[in-house]
């Protein structure tokens, strides 16, 4: 798979900021993507040393949104999407990681 498709964005929970700390950092990548391309592509991409690679997939929840008066309610469903927990050498960060950590010491 092309690096430059594998990943595709990054997570910003809670769970996810905690862990930077322990220098893992959470990506949205494609479904397709296996532990060995989110490796490559994380080296690609950002030019750091990855030493681990945990994937899970994160299913999409469902709701129900009220149409109208006749029609009554629907249940939308939220696409399924993959997660990638990518733990760097020490001493190494994402940029993305290094800008929540800015926004929190400021607050």
């Amino acid at each position: 798979m092309r690096s430059e498709l594998v990943i595709l964005g990054s997570v910003l929970s809670e769970k996810a900021v905690t862990l930077t700390a322990q220098n893992v950092f959470a990506l949205k990548v494609a479904k397709k993507a296996t532990k060995a391309d989110v490796s490559k592509a994380v080296k690609f991409v950002f030019g750091v040393d990855v030493v681990e690679v945990n994937t899970a997939i994160v299913r999409g929840r469902t709701s129900r949104k009220s149409r109208s008066k006749t029609a009554g309610p629907v249940t939308v469903k939220a696409p399924n999407y993959k997660k990638a927990y990518v733990r760097l050498k020490e001493g190494q960060t994402l940029p993305v990681a290094s800008l929540v950590a800015e926004s929190e010491q400021g607050k």
